[in-house]
């Protein structure tokens, strides 16, 4: 096969045409590309419009090597009208040229032309076409034509309609895959972004190839195309909102609003690959950022978005069949991948998550109906028995609602705050008995509907009678609630005797409980403190809605 010239020559009639010699510089050349055993190559659009009007002429130069095969030429997007010449001899028409509008009557965007036998005899041939172009003038012209075995032509729409329906397969199973995501897993906005993604590009493989291929009119052509187009916008924004929302990117609001502003624009002035260009840039930079910021599945998300963009681009350059699609694909495995992974780590921290939450109740049963808490009850019960019967009857009751309340709350992750009062009311109670002392607790803020996770307080208020009281016979405990902004507080102040109690206190099993149980209920979103003050000891835990960064 020859290099092909593409000709738009001065105006002259056909004889005076094909008389002109081969370096005619009114000609154009452009580089072929191979598909298959198939020459292809792209026709250019004239840069002016010739004296004939909306009519002008292509050539080019085309060596036969095997006169056995049934040639063949598929001519796609060369509108309105079109005959095709093959050495000066009329060898098929599409549509009717005319030189007016009113005379012109449009074919089909893809024309399929079988060469005769006898006109394709070895050696050098000359193949011509005049285009007439009245109706779709505005449009941007960038025709394909492809020569070769007409077998080789066939397996190629063959191919390409199995490869769409593998593609379309694989989309349709990756998007109904992230919308049971979406609708079990706490409707993450992410996943349901992603599943959009999928269904856009399912929409552009399903119509690719009914404007491709089909031999439909040039109408029909271009509302095929403006939907296939809708949907690679679509994509770009869906794709965007899920690396936005996925790796949390600071200020997304904003960037979505920017990046939609953009693809309306990019949808009516940028055709699909000048569009795409920018929205991969883009797309890398997020996943990049995220890279930056060390967060889980970023290196999988960097990795799809730079494998999309290389097949992309290798199919621009007709070196990867469907590169577009192919790099889809790649970058849906990748996101795939990263999520599965993520999936695997959740249910491994939510099995962590149940073994510890059974620990901690079996921790707080045993933390109060541990020997030396009942020994010195009992003790406490026995002296009342003799001297007070009536307080003693009141300590078997104190006692067993404790009982009752702490085995009906263990197994809750949180629970209202007046159930956590009424254990630490009780608590108090009983240590007043066993103490013979007067111990109260204050409160201040609550609104009545907080939940906090069974037994902090009450721990923390057990803390404070083990270590801070000795044989006073009184105490008072505060118990504060404060707004802050994107989140609360909580303190526990009591009036013990700071200075015995030390600068420094170690860490007990209350104080450990109590920072398992607000793990599990706040996982990462919150902070205790715990020190004397000037007039007793304070603990301090504050609850933020996000993660605390270090």
């Amino acid at each position: 096969m020859l290099q092909p010239v593409w000709a738009q020559p001065a105006v002259r009639d056909l004889t005076q045409w094909y008389a002109q010699a081969d370096n005619d510089p009114a000609w154009r050349t452009a580089a072929p590309g191979k598909m298959g055993k198939a020459l292809v190559f792209d026709a250019h659009a004239p840069t002016a419009a010739p004296a004939l009007g909306n009519q002008y002429w292509l050539r080019t130069s085309v060596a036969v090597d095997a006169p056995s095969e049934l040639l063949g030429l598929v001519i796609w997007g060369l509108h309105s009208a079109t005959e095709v010449y093959w050495d000066g001899a009329l060898v098929a028409r599409n549509g009717r040229l005319g030189a007016s509008l009113a005379q012109e009557v449009p074919g089909t965007w893809k024309h399929v032309v079988e060469l005769p036998r006898s006109l394709t005899q070895p050696g050098q041939h000359t193949l011509a076409i005049r285009v007439s172009d009245w109706h779709f003038a505005q449009r941007p012209l960038q025709p394909r034509i492809t020569f070769g075995p007409a077998h080789v032509l066939e397996q190629q729409d063959f191919r390409f309609a199995a490869s769409s329906v593998f593609i379309i397969g694989a989309l349709i199973t990756a998007g109904v895959f992230c919308l049971v995501l979406y609708f079990g897993s706490s409707r993450r906005a992410s996943y349901l972004y992603l599943a959009l993604y999928c269904l856009s590009h399912t929409v552009k493989v399903a119509f690719k190839p009914l404007y491709f291929f089909d031999a439909v009119g040039f109408g029909t052509h271009y509302v095929y195309s403006a939907i296939v187009h809708g949907a690679v916008v679509a994509g770009g924004v869906f794709l965007m909102l899920f690396l936005l929302h996925e790796f949390a990117v600071p200020r997304a609001r904003l960037l979505t609003w920017l990046y939609l502003g953009f693809a309306a624009l990019g949808y009516w002035l940028l055709l699909e690959g000048r569009f795409l260009v920018p929205t991969t840039v883009a797309a890398f930079a997020v996943a990049l950022y995220a890279v930056y910021c060390k967060q889980e599945g970023s290196w999988l998300a960097l990795a799809g978005v730079a494998g999309f963009a290389v097949c992309t681009y290798l199919g621009f350059l007709s070196l990867l069949n469907l590169g577009y699609f192919l790099g889809i694909l790649f970058f849906i495995v990748c996101t795939t991948l990263s999520i599965g992974r993520q999936l695997a780590r959740q249910q491994k921290l939510r099995q962590e998550a149940m073994l510890r939450s059974a620990r901690l109740e079996n921790q707080l049963l045993r933390k109060n109906i541990q020997p030396h808490f009942l020994f010195n009850t009992l003790t406490s019960l026995q002296e009342l028995i003799d001297q007070n019967p009536t307080q003693a009857t009141q300590l078997i009751d104190a006692l067993a609602e404790e009982f009752r309340m702490i085995s009906s709350i263990a197994e809750e992750k949180l629970i209202p705050i007046e159930d956590e009062l009424k254990i630490c009311q009780t608590h108090l109670r009983i240590m007043g008995f066993r103490r013979e002392a007067e111990f109260c607790l204050e409160t201040r803020g609550l609104s009545g509907d907080e939940r906090v996770p069974p037994a902090t307080f009450h721990t923390l208020i057990e803390n404070g009678l083990t270590h801070g009281y000795g044989s006073r016979g009184q105490g008072r405990f505060v118990l504060t609630k404060e707004v802050l902004d994107g989140g609360v507080r909580y303190e526990l102040f009591n009036d013990s005797d700071a200075a015995a109690l030390g600068a420094v206190r170690p860490e007990g099993t209350g104080s450990r409980y109590v920072k398992a149980r607000l793990e599990e209920s706040f996982p990462g979103c919150w902070q205790m403190q715990s020190a004397p003050v000037a007039d007793g000891w304070r603990v301090v835990i504050d609850i933020f809605d996000r993660k605390v960064t270090a």
